[in-house]
C-alpha cells in the first residue's frame, strides 16, 4: 500500500511540474474554430484522446475474439478425389 501511495504522490508532483512548465497559451485552429488554451490542457486533451482510441481498439479486438470463439469449429476438408482409392 505504501508503494501505491508513493507512486501516486510522484505522479501528482510530475503532473504539477507539467502544468507549471506549460502554462503558456497555445493558439489552436480547427476548421472554423480558433481558441487560445494553456499548453497543459492541449497535452491533457491529446493524452485523453489517445486513451480513448486505445480503449476502443482493445474493446473491438476483445469483441472480435469473443465472436470467433462462439462460432462452430470449421468442418474438415473434403477429399479432392471423387473416385475411390484403387486397390492393386
Amino acid at each position: 500500500m505504501k508503494t501505491k501511495a508513493g507512486l501516486i504522490a510522484v505522479l501528482i508532483v510530475l503532473l504539477l511540474i507539467l502544468i507549471i512548465q506549460n502554462s503558456g497559451a497555445v493558439h489552436v485552429r480547427l476548421y472554423f474554430w480558433s481558441l487560445d488554451i494553456p499548453a497543459f490542457l492541449m497535452v491533457l486533451g491529446v493524452f485523453l484522446v489517445g486513451l480513448l482510441v486505445g480503449y476502443l481498439a482493445a474493446h473491438m479486438e476483445k469483441r472480435r475474439d469473443r465472436k470467433q470463439a462462439a462460432l462452430p469449429p470449421p468442418s474438415p476438408p473434403r477429399s479432392a478425389s471423387i473416385l475411390p482409392p484403387s486397390s492393386k
